[in-house]
């Protein structure tokens, strides 16, 4: 019994490390590869913070829609910067979305970030961004409900076959 809750409690630690892995620092040129990355893709980028409590409303949306996404369809950006890194990993293993791709504000002027994004978004949070094929895009400020993004994954290609 003893060495089944030593391994047991290995696992465990490992679960936020395996979350960090795909969780990127988020910078100068980052939207441009997430951009790059995805050419003639249709995906969602969401972001979001620990201290947004509509956020966590929406990361339960997506966490019960997640198995409709292709991996590179759905993009999640943290605000909350590299020092609670921690913390961001531990709500993306509970929302269980460490699968997609992960990213992290790693710059210590917030507002540089959000002006890269979108120069017209002054940081109100859950923001998302809908973007098509041809990366043309709408930003959305609010949460998303699940039916706002079972709608956009039929209009997409994004939307995995059930």
């Amino acid at each position: 019994m003893p060495v089944l809750m030593f391994l047991l409690a290995l696992v465990l630690a490992a679960l936020p490390t395996a979350v960090w892995a795909e969780l990127k620092p988020f910078s100068q040129g980052s939207l441009e590869q997430i951009t790059e990355a995805r050419a003639g893709q249709p995906f969602l980028l969401v972001l979001w913070s620990m201290d947004c409590p509509p956020c966590m409303k929406e990361m339960g949306h997506l966490q019960t829609l997640r198995n409709r996404f292709e991996r590179d369809a759905l993009v999640l950006i943290s605000t909350d910067g590299l020092a609670n890194r921690e913390a961001v990993e531990t709500i993306l293993a509970d929302f269980e979305l460490g699968g997609f791709e992960n990213w992290l504000f790693a710059d210590d002027f917030p507002e540089r970030m959000r002006y890269q994004i979108d120069p017209d978004w002054y940081g109100e949070l859950p923001r998302s961004y809908h973007y098509d094929a041809e990366h043309q895009r709408v930003g959305t400020s609010g949460t998303l409900n699940p039916e706002t993004i079972r709608e956009w994954l039929h209009r997409t290609t994004a939307e995995t076959p059930q």
